[in-house]
């Protein structure tokens, strides 16, 4: 059996070799287990990187076709090469690992893949014990069972995706933990880690401002009292900004304290709807259930050309 090929370029990747191009044909070995590409009838090219269409392909000593991972000897380059012999290029290799445009392996990536998982499956155990002692009350009230929901999104404006975990139902989420990517030493930083939200405690949400730049966390009592707090640009943590909290006195009586000074209502009120004006009313959406599905769809993606550069 053959198969004709005319290829009609030499391939270079990056600054390393070109991988030359020639006319010839494909013949199956007489087993019927490999291909070989000849340029004369039973003449097999040998220990050779060839193109065919655009594809490329590597020939080992014996000339055979090879496919997984191959070894350029000149660079040290490990390509990964598909079942059907042509090196694979913005996709993922059968053992999990993300090659890009180039054909080589985009290890960091992976390594942000791993960490997303990783974090996911570390808050899922948080809650594990909680959640399965308050499984039983609500099925016995007919309450909605709470779940775990994530979100990826750049939370502090450096272009890579952070991840926020929230646990509740669709219509009641509370947040659960709030990690950011830090590119340098490829691992996430916990900026926020919330407790179990019980009856009464303490509510929590991410925000985003009205021009889009700034994400705020507010923290919000029972009482009234208000926290909130902004993420600084290119960095992990929050920034403590607003402060509302109400006392009372000896008499028994209202005492009102922004960022922990004393403040008469009126002023209380108006540094209150400054914050909340600063704040927005763009509260954080589109959650999605931490199924498997919904985190490899989420996580293990295919890298546009832009988000590439960024890895």
């Amino acid at each position: 059996m053959k198969r004709w090929v005319a290829a009609c370029c030499a391939l270079v990747f990056g600054a390393a070799a070109a991988f030359p191009a020639m006319a010839g044909e494909w013949e199956l070995t007489e087993d019927g287990k490999y291909w070989n590409y000849c340029e004369s009838p039973g003449n097999p090219i040998k220990d050779e990187w060839i193109e065919d269409n655009g594809k490329t392909y590597y020939l080992d000593s014996s000339g055979k076709m090879k496919t997984g991972w191959v070894t350029e000897e000149d660079s040290g380059n490990r390509y990964f090469m598909g079942e059907d012999g042509a090196m694979c290029r913005n996709a993922f290799t059968k053992d999990d690992r993300y090659v890009g445009a180039d054909g080589l392996r985009v290890e960091r990536y992976d390594n942000y893949r791993k960490a997303v998982k990783s974090e996911l499956k570390k808050a899922a155990r948080k809650k594990t014990s909680k959640q399965s002692s308050r499984r039983g009350a609500a099925s016995a009230k007919g309450v909605e069972e709470r779940q775990q929901y994530f979100l990826m999104a750049d939370l502090n404006l450096d272009e890579y995706m952070d991840l926020v975990v929230t646990e509740g139902t669709e219509e009641n989420m509370s947040l659960v933990e709030i990690a950011i990517w830090d590119p340098e030493e490829e691992k996430f930083q916990l900026s926020a880690e919330f407790d179990e939200p019980e009856e009464g405690t303490v509510r929590s949400n991410l925000y985003r401002d009205p021009q889009g730049e700034t994400v705020w966390l507010e923290l919000a009592e029972p009482n009234g009292d208000l926290r909130l707090f902004q993420m600084a640009d290119q960095d992990s943590g929050f920034k403590s900004v607003w402060s509302f909290a109400m006392e009372l006195d000896d008499w028994g009586g209202p005492v009102y304290l922004v960022n922990g000074q004393e403040e008469d209502k009126e002023e209380w009120d108006q540094d209150m709807a400054e914050a909340l004006r600063t704040r927005g009313n763009e509260v954080m959406g589109g959650y999605l259930p931490a199924t498997d599905e919904n985190i490899k769809a989420q996580v293990d993606r295919v890298l546009t050309e832009e988000e590439l550069g960024l890895w």
